[in-house]
């Protein structure tokens, strides 16, 4: 199957059965580049990532975290090439599992939207756990739970306003953001960074201040983290079906937002521990940014940095609130779950534009698991990478071969088929990284494997068997739907 007739046009095929009187299934092509620009890079949220998987790669792999980052780099290169020539022949709400579905088949598109599934509310739930500890740490006295749910809530309700509206919100917080991440920056140039040679040899201060070298399989796993930390940008693939001219834009907009988002991930971490060997004591807080700050320019200006990450992770979650939606609405057009709750899911408030009820699942789903805590969720997530990226890199390698990827009017990656076959070993490298980490890694890709088994259990036993089976909905040459 070949979507090369769908480079300027974007179709919605729509079950009878999704569109009732009160709305309809069909997202408002309202979005330039720079909207979903912006809201990809408010998903990716640079200054999560620093103070978030950063924090953790900084206090366990020491100075190695420069090198790490680097690597996290091109790997965000290679992330970001393959979901370009993929978001751009496949810019659908659904996002992977479309488009996996297209060209791996049916089985293999649905074992995507399962994990994808389980993975994006536990996600939310993190985002919002994650702002309640950034406020405690500004207001010691309010109660980090309560600030959790709050900020879901509120996030929730702004998610519900039209898309546009979402990308001018979140692009304001994300000029804050944006200026706390150039603050880090600038104080890791405070001093001329040490030599070289501190990034060659990883060290590590212990208990009493000694610096210690890393160990190989410490910086194994940090690479994986690293790398989570950096990659990003397929996120503007759920927005594709409000994006005008998705196959010609998307590709750019993927690009821009990955490489944009790992250079102001990694340059901040890179930085500072460049200059780990002159504030050694960072590496015992438990905010080691913050502590980092703190030390050069005072306790009020690591507190201010706290408050701006809180707004910053706020401003993740009303993002990744808005593409765990969008997700859901396709699960509903393609009739994942019984009718009535797919027609309910794949409903388009008419206003706004925004998939109401699936918003306030993912919402009422994403309260239950903050009360996991954010240890327990980690862990469960961590494997994503590794699965996103295969499938994704394998699904890029065999559409070129049948003209279902870069075709004319598509974003094509270079040197093909280098950089799918680099993702593809990428996804195997992290997968052995995980592999050798019991308490995080290991539990994680058997959780999200065992469930991978599961879906392809239930297409095969359940899916295959309905009248017609079943497929991911691909749009093939109906006019951009304008409200």
């Amino acid at each position: 199957m070949s979507l090369e007739q769908g480079a300027d046009t974007l179709a919605v095929e729509v079950p009878a059965a999704t569109v009732t009187a009160a709305g309809s299934s069909a997202l408002h092509r309202r979005l330039t580049a720079f909207d979903a620009l912006l809201l990809t890079l408010s998903c990716l949220s640079p200054a999560f990532s620093v103070y978030g998987p950063g924090s953790d790669v900084l206090q366990h792999a020491g100075t190695g975290a420069a090198l790490l980052f680097l690597v996290g780099i091109a790997a965000a290169a290679i992330w970001g090439i393959v979901y370009a020539e993929f978001g751009s022949a496949f810019p659908y709400a659904g996002g992977d599992y479309i488009g996996v579905g297209a060209v791996l088949g049916p089985a293999a598109g649905f074992a995507c939207l399962a994990v994808w599934a389980l993975f994006i509310v536990p996600i939310t739930a993190y985002l919002a756990i994650m702002v309640g500890v950034y406020v405690q740490e500004v207001i010691p006295a309010v109660s980090a739970q309560s600030v959790a749910f709050g900020s879901l809530a509120v996030a929730t309700g702004t998610a519900l306003l039209a898309v546009r509206t979402n990308a001018l919100l979140t692009g304001i917080f994300l000029a804050i953001e944006l200026l706390a991440v150039l603050a880090l920056i600038l104080a890791g140039l405070w001093h001329h960074p040490s030599s070289v040679a501190i990034l060659l040899h990883p060290r590590l201060p212990d208990g009493s201040g000694q610096w210690v070298p890393v160990a190989p399989t410490v910086m194994a796993m940090g690479a994986v983290s690293a790398a989570f930390a950096t990659v990003g940008g397929n996120q503007a693939i759920a927005f594709g079906e409000e994006l005008i001219d998705p196959h010609r834009k998307m590709g750019r907009v993927i690009i821009v937002a990955c490489l944009a988002g790992a250079l102001a991930t990694a340059l901040p971490v890179m930085l500072v521990a460049w200059n780990a060997e002159r504030y050694a004591a960072i590496f015992r807080s438990a905010a080691p940014f913050s502590a980092f700050v703190s030390t050069l320019a005072g306790p009020t200006a690591g507190r201010a940095l706290s408050a701006a990450v809180a707004l910053a992770v706020f401003n993740a979650l009303i993002a990744q609130l808005l593409f765990s939606a969008r997700l859901f609405f396709s699960f509903g057009r393609d009739g994942i779950f019984p009718s009535r709750i797919s027609a309910a899911l794949a409903k388009v408030h008419g206003a706004s534009g925004a998939p109401r009820v699936a918003t306030l699942v993912v919402a009422a789903g994403s309260v239950l698991c903050c009360l996991l805590g954010s240890h327990l969720i980690l862990v469960f997530v961590s494997g994503m990478v590794v699965y996103g990226l295969g499938f994704v890199s394998l699904a890029v390698l065999v559409g070129r071969l049948r003209g279902q990827t870069g075709g004319p009017g598509f974003w094509r990656s270079p040197c093909y088929p280098l950089v799918p076959v680099l993702g593809l070993a990428l996804a195997l490298a992290f997968a052995i990284a995980e592999w050798a980490d019991p308490e995080a890694g290991r539990p994680s890709l058997i959780a999200l494997g065992a469930l991978l088994l599961a879906a392809l259990a239930w297409y095969r036993f359940v899916l295959s068997r309905r009248p017609g089976g079943w497929a991911p909905r691909l749009q093939r040459s109906v006019s951009d739907m304008e409200c």
